[in-house]
């Protein structure tokens, strides 16, 4: 009768319906989790300040083509700095949150301020661009994009004779 009763008990567990998970499968999913986050993070991070540094750099050289385009149609002298938040102009490389386009002779309330990404900076070869009426720049210029946490690579842009801008290559070297 023992043996009877030990039988139908075994077969009362194994025919029992789960209605959930147990808390020992719970965990082990969640320290599966845990495990994949944690290896997806640094890529992520690198994904994000890359993504920072190349919108930076397509705000940028778009900026750069509106101060000259701006110069050719006001036939006024355009004017392009690397600058602080509140619009002030810096030196020559000096690492800049923001950049500030204008035109000569006109308001300050006409210049536009454009703030860069966070972690992002910008240095300029030169303190100012100035782009001429007829579509020459007075000097030439390289702008480097970079990325303070050093995660993402740099971007350069130079500004030809002629006022044009194109994409370069920079090194780390170059946001030291």
């Amino acid at each position: 009768m023992a043996i009877a009763a030990g039988r139908r008990r075994i077969r009362l567990v194994r025919h029992r319906k789960h209605g959930g998970v147990t808390l020992l499968e719970l965990c082990f999913g969640l320290a599966l989790v845990a495990v994949l986050a944690a290896l997806a993070v640094p890529g992520f991070r690198a994904s994000l300040r890359a993504a920072a540094v190349r919108s930076a750099a397509f705000e940028l050289m778009a900026g750069i083509q509106q101060a000259r385009a701006d110069s050719i149609v006001e036939s006024r002298i355009g004017l392009w700095c690397a600058a602080d938040t509140a619009g002030a102009c810096h030196g020559a490389d000096v690492p800049s949150r923001a950049w500030r386009v204008a035109l000569e002779a006109a308001p300050a309330r006409d210049a536009q301020v454009h703030a860069l990404p966070r972690g992002v900076v910008l240095r300029a070869s030169r303190p100012a661009l100035r782009f001429w009426p007829h579509a020459h720049a007075a000097s030439t210029g390289t702008l480097t994009i970079c990325d303070e946490a050093r995660v993402a690579a740099p971007r350069a842009i130079v500004i030809s004779q002629s006022g044009r801008a194109r994409f370069a290559a920079a090194t780390s070297a170059d946001c030291a």
